[in-house]
């Protein structure tokens, strides 16, 4: 059985609208009520960034998603014609071995860094705060990790959308920023132990 919003993945190439008549129908809603910030989800091109461009104007952003190896393969041309792109980490796993992902992260990451592109960084975050009140401390690891290999932001997804604990996930999320904005290199053991949690 496969339910709605659920992705399905099959060991074949299937040519795709990257835009549907139902996504365009959503962009003119969007742009109705001024909204000036769009995303392109399994963004496959740098022909199918101009696409949306051209349906957003030049005076929207478009963050494309990079979740599929279409996407690594034209990475170059995505971020070429992107304001920021996001590394969708449950998609790409779909399509990569999940071993290969904190590595293609850090190569993303490093790509978009040198060419200054905005880049951020979503999926399995803080997972198991759908249900629990804290994170793992391996979740911990991740988020910090992730923000000092140079992404510029995560997105929370299930934690916020479907959890039980949408406010402590962000409040978690926020503690840990504090905690990244305290760090150098340099920091004593001191340093760390005695900096504000707030």
């Amino acid at each position: 059985m496969v339910g709605s919003t659920k992705a399905v993945d099959v060991n074949k190439e299937i040519e795709l609208q990257s835009i549907t008549p139902k996504d365009k129908e959503a962009i003119n809603i969007g742009k109705k009520y001024r909204i000036r910030h769009f995303a392109l989800s399994f963004a496959s091109s740098e022909e199918s960034v101009n696409n949306m461009r051209e349906l957003i104007g030049n005076d929207a952003t478009i963050i494309s998603k990079v979740e599929s190896r279409i996407g690594l393969d034209n990475l170059d041309g995505i971020l070429k014609a992107s304001d920021s792109i996001l590394i969708d980490r449950g998609d790409l796993s779909r399509q990569v071995p999940l071993e290969k992902i904190p590595f293609l992260q850090r190569r993303i990451i490093s790509i978009a860094r040198s060419r200054n592109v905005p880049v951020f960084v979503a999926t399995n975050l803080l997972e198991s705060m759908i249900n629990a009140k804290e994170p793992t401390r391996a979740e911990i690891n991740d988020v910090v990790s992730t923000i000092l290999m140079g992404a510029d932001g995560l997105v929370l997804a299930a934690e916020t959308a479907v959890g039980k604990y949408p406010e402590k996930s962000v409040k978690m999320l926020s503690k840990l920023m504090n905690q990244i904005n305290q760090w150098t290199p340099n920091s004593s053991i001191d340093d760390i132990l005695t900096w504000s949690t707030i």
